[in-house]
Formats: structure tokens, C-alpha cells, sequence
């Protein structure tokens, strides 16, 4: 199995050269750490390197996400009109309206239609943007555990693609996901987070776990920079 560049500056180093391919990763942490921005800028570097990546949108809409990435500086509607980058929106699978109506959601139907079409489009790089939703139809039963283990399988079994899978926790909280289970299926977890350091709150940083290469635990400081995105600064 080879490894895939994440894309963020200073990371690859604490994984002996980067992520192994071909496999599903959590990143979590509470809202405004900037997990879309860390899955865009993993998407981005693919994109740079010839390859063909997805992002699929469930709880923001695409335009707003396309204008945050050209205010950080990052020309994304060129790989978007190239052919070489798709967004795929299925926010509306899970508005009020739809989950409230006679005829509820088929998760397993939306999932396999999706990983379809990512398969079809050729995508070396997935983003899921957050996981939390396909969860919803199995999130009060006993075998919630099983059913994320299903879903990370699936994802895991696109051919040649790498996916970052994004979960938000409630602030302060001390779990690693949003149903307390994706992280046990999951490959590997990046956790980012707010810290008050002196008299200031700083972003952070730190691998969880990563199956299949070894990886350096120390907790690391980062910015977000025009045109750079995330760089990882000093060990906290």
C-alpha cells in the first residue's frame, strides 16, 4: 500500500511521509476548527498533482463553500470547469421538510448512489463533509456501531480513492466524533481544536490514531494563511 500527500503543510512529517492510501479518515473537532478547510486544501493538492477528487456537501451549500476558498486565495472553479473536480450536493436529502415527510430517507440508497457516482467519476480523493447525517436513519438503534462499520467499509472499497470523513463534537466535549462511534471504524482520526494558551486561543492539531504507518502523538499549534491554508506551526 503506497501513502498520499494530506496536503497540509508540517503534517505528513508526524506520519513517516503521509496517509496510506486507499483508506477512510476522521477528521474531527469542534465547530470553526476548520475541518472543511483541512478536507478542501487535502482535495487541492490532488488537484494540483493531476488527480480527480470529490467533495460531497451535506450541511453547507456549495456556493458558500466555493467563496471561502477564493477568499483564502485558491483558484478551485478552474479544476471545477477542467472536469477534474465535482461537488456533489445532497444537503437536501436531510432538510426538515423531506425528513418529516410520509416517505422517510433511504441512507443506504443515497450512500450506495453516491460512492457510484464518485467510482464513475474516477476520484482518487473523497471528502464527505459531515458523515454525522448518514447516520441519522440507524443513529437511535442498538446496531449504530455495525451500521458505521458498514459505511466505512463501503467508502474504503472505492477503488484507488483516499476519503477524509468530517465529524463535529459539541465544544468542550472529550468524544472524538459525533455519534461517539465513526472513530472505531475509521483508519486513522486528526483532531483539531481551540486552546486558550496564556492570552490567547490558538488552533490545534493532533493525530489520534493512523492504521497502517507510524505517527508522532506530540500536539501541534496551526495557522490559516492566504494561498498556504493550514501550517503547522510549534508543538504546544
Amino acid at each position: 500500500m503506497g501513502k498520499i500527500s494530506s496536503g497540509i503543510e508540517g503534517l505528513d512529517n508526524l506520519m513517516s511521509g503521509g496517509l496510506p492510501t486507499e483508506r477512510a479518515y476522521l477528521i474531527s473537532g469542534e465547530p470553526g476548527t476548520g475541518k472543511t478547510l483541512f478536507c478542501l486544501q487535502f482535495l487541492l493538492d490532488g488537484l494540483r498533482k493531476g488527480e480527480r477528487c470529490t467533495y460531497i456537501s451535506i450541511d453547507e451549500r456549495p456556493d458558500h463553500i466555493l467563496k471561502d476558498i477564493q477568499e483564502l486565495g485558491w483558484d478551485i472553479q478552474y479544476y471545477l470547469d477542467s472536469g477534474a473536480f465535482q461537488i456533489l450536493d445532497i444537503s437536501s436529502y436531510f432538510e426538515s421538510t423531506h425528513l418529516d415527510s410520509s416517505d422517510p430517507v433511504n441512507i443506504d440508497s443515497i450512500i450506495d448512489k453516491i460512492l457510484n457516482q464518485v467510482a464513475t467519476f474516477g476520484s482518487t480523493r473523497l471528502a464527505i463533509d459531515p458523515v454525522a447525517p448518514l447516520v441519522l436513519a440507524e443513529s437511535q438503534g442498538s446496531d449504530v456501531i455495525e451500521y458505521v462499520r458498514r459505511l466505512i467499509f463501503k467508502v474504503e472499497a472505492l477503488s484507488n480513492c483516499t476519503t477524509f470523513l468530517t465529524s463535529y463534537v459539541p465544544v468542550g466535549s472529550d468524544k472524538y466524533s459525533h455519534h461517539g462511534v465513526e472513530e472505531f471504524a475509521a483508519s486513522g482520526i486528526i483532531l483539531l481544536s481551540i486552546k486558550k494558551m496564556e492570552h490567547k486561543y490558538v488552533r490545534s492539531i493532533r493525530l489520534r490514531k493512523m492504521r497502517g504507518t507510524r505517527i508522532d502523538l506530540t500536539e501541534f499549534s496551526f495557522e490559516i494563511l492566504p494561498q498556504r491554508g493550514l501550517v503547522l506551526r510549534q508543538p504546544i
